[in-house]
């Protein structure tokens, strides 16, 4: 077996070779017909950080990694951390110019390309150097690496995510970030979220997000088996539920609604699920009930950043059961972990008072990457500025109202108003646009953008969903479009989103959904 990090406690490689030692034969990763065992992911991981060697990846190098949820990915991730580098996942649903940004923006130095995104690298204008996946078909597990001190606070990950600019900056999280919530659990003999290595797990959200590279951590700290989809689909879902027998397994409320319909009339769809985590949003009380009778199993809600390290809140099993519910509560934080409530000063508010909510939890960021002046915005005295406005009730729980920073949440998925105005504004067709989320059913929210014709035209909806289609990913496009004469703009010129977005939310408790 090959060497390559001296890792302390508390790390990835670590917990990975620590596990392939115990239960070298136990699935670690199931990905439709591929398997890896702990044994062979260990030395497949070894393998590939020798090849990221020979393409001169060292210690902080960021590679990045275009393609679907895959084995490959898991490997990547330990084969960085073998040798110091920083992983950086990016999304096959973006487009060309939200690659390279991401490329450009985290100076990566190399590119792995998986076959279903080989189309869209070939787009690219990009410094990194691209290597396809098929390199790492074959590996050499012999090879001996030059050792790297690995540490607690030694960057690992580099995720990509924006504020109320619209410009995606690079959070970049330590391997601490994948220990800090279940050491706090064990360490207060709690299993809100706990992982056991009997688990079978599948992540209902993919690994280029937070949620989802800490769900393939956990599972895999825990040496239980983790189950992954290239593409995050109800019915699939549902299929590998039982073809697996998936013990836990986590989703946004939209994708829990969706599930259900997929299973009725099946008998038994979940019966082997033990416990459900959902978050991202608040989950309506009759979806909730529906889901606690018709799955049968406990649930539990996160609430958390990507600048978190994931979460620092849970609403426990216990607030989840019939006459212990807690409705519209977002969690209580973990033990040792705290959250205080702001004014716009920066003040702390008295108990109960809404403001925006700051979060100390050992699992923060380390920095946004190369932005200083953006670091130092959220991240003061130890304290995650989280741009959520709420309130803390006098159980400890949270409550969310509102978003400072007029970030959409659709199914999950994080949207960024500026970024889609900035799409729009390149069409000759418009003048000026503005966008704002909107209550959504199925899907929390919707985005909805009010378009100023341009002189001489009349853009039709289809024709600017045509137009965003090779700017935007999908999931970023909005589903609805409002001709108008004019956008309403503050005295500096900004949008005033809160006035366009009165009307929709009008009689409603939260201005989230």
């Amino acid at each position: 077996m090959s060497t390559a990090t001296t890792p302390s406690a508390g790390t990835l490689t670590a917990r990975l070779a620590a596990v392939a030692a115990e239960r070298p034969d136990h699935v670690a990763v199931i990905c439709g017909d591929d398997r890896r065992t702990y044994g062979v992911l260990s030395d497949r991981s070894l393998g590939i950080a020798a090849v990221l060697s020979r393409h001169g990846v060292t210690s902080g190098t960021r590679v990045g990694l275009l393609g679907r949820d895959s084995p490959l990915l898991v490997e990547l991730l330990y084969a960085c951390a073998h040798i110091g580098a920083v992983l950086v996942p990016v999304s096959a649903r973006f487009t060309v110019p939200e690659v390279e940004h991401v490329l450009d923006d985290s100076t990566a130095d190399l590119l792995v390309v998986q076959e279903e995104s080989a189309d869209l690298a070939n787009r690219l204008t990009t410094a990194a150097t691209v290597l396809p996946a098929g390199e790492f078909d074959s590996v050499d597990v012999g090879v001996e690496l030059p050792p790297v001190a690995a540490e607690p606070d030694t960057p690992v990950v580099q995720l990509y995510t924006s504020g109320t600019t619209g410009s995606p900056k690079g959070v970049v999280l330590a391997h601490r970030s994948f220990f800090a919530v279940a050491d706090a659990l064990e360490a207060a003999g709690e299993d809100w979220v706990g992982f056991r290595p009997e688990d079978t797990t599948l992540p209902g959200v993919p690994c280029w997000h937070v949620g989802g590279v800490w769900w393939v951590t956990q599972t895999l700290n825990a040496g239980a088996t983790l189950v992954l989809m290239p593409a995050i689909s109800a019915a699939d879902m549902l299929g590998l539920i039982r073809r697996h027998r998936v013990t836990y397994t986590c989703a946004p409320p939209a994708l829990l609604s969706m599930l259900l319909d997929h299973a009725e009339g099946i008998q038994g769809a979940f019966s082997s699920l033990r416990k459900v985590v959902y978050g991202a949003a608040p989950i309506a009380e009759s979806l909730l009930l529906r889901c606690l009778d018709e799955m049968g199993c406990e649930f539990a809600q996160i609430y958390g950043l990507t600048e978190t390290g994931n979460t620092v809140a849970c609403l426990p099993p216990s607030a989840h059961r019939p006459g212990s519910l807690v409705p519209g509560a977002a969690g209580r934080p973990y033990p040792g972990f705290a959250v205080k409530v702001v004014d716009a000063e920066g003040r702390e508010v008295p108990g109960g008072a809404t403001g925006e909510l700051c979060v100390r939890t050992p699992a923060r960021m380390i920095e946004y990457w190369r932005r200083p002046e953006a670091t130092a915005k959220t991240l003061r005295d130890g304290w995650i500025h989280t741009g959520d406005v709420g309130h803390v009730d006098e159980h400890g729980y949270i409550h969310l109202s509102d978003r400072l920073n007029d970030t959409i949440i659709r199914a999950g998925e994080n949207i960024y108003p500026a970024e889609i105005e900035r799409a729009l504004h390149e069409s000759p067709a418009v003048a000026d646009a503005a966008v704002i989320g909107i209550p959504d059913d199925r899907w929390g929210e919707a985005v909805l953008a009010f378009v100023v014709a341009a002189d001489g035209h009349r853009p039709t909806s289809r024709e600017l969903r045509r137009f965003l289609t090779d700017r935007l990913a999908d999931f970023k496009i909005p589903t609805r479009f409002v001709l108008t004469d004019g956008v309403p703009r503050n005295s500096i010129g900004k949008v005033l989103r809160r006035e366009l977005r009165e009307p929709y939310w009008l009689g409603r408790e939260r201005n989230v959904n």
